[in-house]
């Protein structure tokens, strides 16, 4: 069934008036002639979450799959790649297979699994992720902690070198060095941890906090991601008392500043969405929620003219399909899918915990200023609209499936 909107939207760094034709949820044509349902705001592509924990399992009193993805797609996202560190932490194949069993029948956007890495497991890595392939695609291995509380999930450098070595996953890493970690969790860990890793060859690197770290990645062939604490928030002037705690630890403002003054070489943007139960925050437990709010406090900040349009599409949507090889997921092109995130840019409102979906009941941007997604199209279809969720949970598919190709390469977008 071929269906067509019309509007305004972002088509190859560029802001233009056209109509969408769309196919079996992919994008058919773009055109100026192309006729459709009017659609106002600004249509941006769907942002793909490569960062969250969405818990579930014995933890779902803080998170499930279903909730966390419901926030996700009032956050206007289209994808999401979960981590394995849940209870119980995902190393083999039957708690994946579980877990994915799950997402089929709760998710409401696409979702995706890393697989965990532990000094365990490493020696038949390999086997866990053909057996785990012959059903779903593995997005990464990681985020492989080279520093953890609990000694299994400590990864070491030599470990690292050598699963790297025998297969050719992306691994993601946490960087902060056992040695230098400490109670504060000083910058210096970080760095020092990135430095090592980079000498031994290519890897994503998650929730960068520090400026050096930016740079030494920037200038190899690995990869990274920021997430919005790290960019917004600071230690200097923030103090949520027990509720702060987050790994890596929030910076000083001078290094925030920094961070976000070199956004343009950033690959990703990450929400590193970390939900906990109150009691367990008041206990002092790490992280922070956030896929609900990443995108539009993104932007809002476009709004005000602190991020350009392409970058945030760039680190929010194109590259983060680009680096996990989600295949025609990103930005808005003929033969993608028609993941959109549809904003007005003049409903700014503030952030209200009350109003976010996810089990967390707390956020660390309360009361900044953000611009909600007042509709989200997934693969063509109306999955919200101006706060009413228009599918059911389960429409969020987990497999990689195999399409056959619709459309070809636009040189432009034609006029008739």
């Amino acid at each position: 069934m071929m269906v067509a909107i019309h509007g305004k939207f972002l088509y190859r760094g560029e802001i233009i008036e056209a109509g969408i034709e769309i196919e079996g949820g992919i994008i058919k044509d773009i055109k100026k002639t192309i006729e459709g349902e009017k659609i106002d705001g600004l249509i941006l592509p769907a942002a793909i979450d490569v960062h969250v924990h969405f818990r579930d399992f014995e933890e779902s009193d803080k998170e499930t799959i279903e909730s966390g993805s419901l926030s996700a797609l009032y956050g206007g996202n289209c994808l999401v790649v979960d981590q394995p560190n849940s209870k119980p932490f995902v190393d083999n194949f039957d708690d994946y297979e579980r877990r994915m069993e799950i997402a089929k029948r709760k998710s409401y956007v696409e979702y995706r699994l890393n697989l965990g890495l532990t000094s365990k497991n490493s020696e038949k890595i390999n086997e866990i992720i053909k057996e785990i392939e012959k059903k779903y695609r593995i997005p990464a291995i990681g985020e492989v902690f080279l520093q953890h509380s609990d000694p299994e999930l400590q990864v070491p450098y030599e470990i690292l070198d050598v699963v790297r070595r025998k297969t050719s996953n992306l691994l993601t890493i946490h960087a902060e060095d056992p040695s230098l970690i400490q109670e504060s969790r000083p910058p210096e860990a970080e760095i020092e941890a990135v430095k090592k890793c980079l000498e031994l060859g290519e890897f994503h690197f998650c929730h960068i906090s520090t400026y050096d770290s930016a740079i030494m990645i920037s200038d190899s062939n690995s990869t990274f991601e920021v997430t919005p604490h790290h960019l917004l928030l600071n230690s200097d002037e923030v103090d949520f008392g027990e509720f702060s705690r987050v790994n890596p630890p929030l910076r000083g403002k001078i290094e925030t500043e920094m961070l976000f003054n070199v956004l343009q070489i950033t690959d990703v943007l990450a929400s590193d969405h970390a939900p906990h139960t109150l009691e367990d925050k008041k206990n002092g437990a790490p992280g922070f929620p956030g896929v609900e709010t990443m995108y539009p406090l993104m932007v809002n900040l476009m709004r005000k003219g602190l991020i350009g349009i392409r970058t945030l599409t760039n680190l929010i949507a194109v590259n983060p399909a680009k680096i996990f090889g989600f295949e025609k997921f990103g930005g808005i092109e003929v033969g993608n899918y028609a993941n959109f995130a549809v904003f007005n840019l003049k409903a700014v409102s503030k952030v209200k915990a009350e109003r976010l979906h996810t089990k967390a009941e707390w956020t660390p941007f309360e009361n900044f200023e953000a611009v909600f997604p007042e509709r989200v199209y997934l693969k063509g279809k109306l999955a919200l609209v101006e706060g009413e969720v228009q599918i059911d949970p389960g429409k969020g598919e987990v497999e990689e499936e195999v399409e056959e190709e619709v459309g070809g390469e636009a040189e432009g977008v034609e006029e008739g």
